[in-house]
């Protein structure tokens, strides 16, 4: 009877051996995982949105009236002939724009240097046509460097389907 003792107590062993041994190969449930919460979507920035910017106050140089400036999708100041009323662009060779400020150095011919240097009072772009988005010092200069104009001004933002300047 001692063997036959022994005996069970090794099948009750072995049998408890495998069990131990089938649980820890058994893969435990992987918890369910939560998709990521929806990205929000970050507004467009005033620095990003493609239109041209229109100064509350309106100057000319040389019978050109400045009309305002374009950043985006390429940067330049636009002037209106006084006399026709046609408008003409000019191309900005320095455009540094970033969130929160703007620098631009165009060249017009017929009116010379222009500089603007500003900082947008919104970061947020915005469609409001009543509302300054940009507060900036405009400077232009002959060509021989005598400021012929220089002054701080605000401007609005009109997008650029809108047609009229920059269309």
């Amino acid at each position: 009877m001692p063997r036959n003792r022994v005996l069970l107590v090794l099948a009750l062993g072995l049998a408890v051996g495998v069990l131990v041994v089938l649980r820890l190969r058994t893969p435990t449930s992987i918890p369910e995982q939560r998709p990521p919460p929806p990205a929000v979507p970050r507004p467009a920035l005033q620095a990003d949105a493609e239109g041209y910017y229109v100064p509350s106050y309106r100057f000319a140089v040389n019978r050109f009236r400045f009309a305002g400036f374009s950043l985006r999708p390429e940067a330049f100041v636009i002037f209106a002939q006084t006399t026709a009323g046609t408008e003409h662009l000019a191309a900005c060779s320095e455009a540094r724009i970033s969130a929160n400020t703007v620098h631009l150095r165009c060249e017009y011919a017929q009116v010379g240097t222009i500089t603007i240097d500003g900082n947008f009072l919104t970061r947020v772009a915005t469609n409001r046509r009543d509302t300054a988005v940009l507060s900036a010092v405009v400077t232009v200069r002959s060509g021989s460097g005598e400021t012929l104009h220089s002054a701080r001004d605000s401007f609005v933002w009109h997008p650029a389907d809108e047609g009229g300047a920059a269309a």
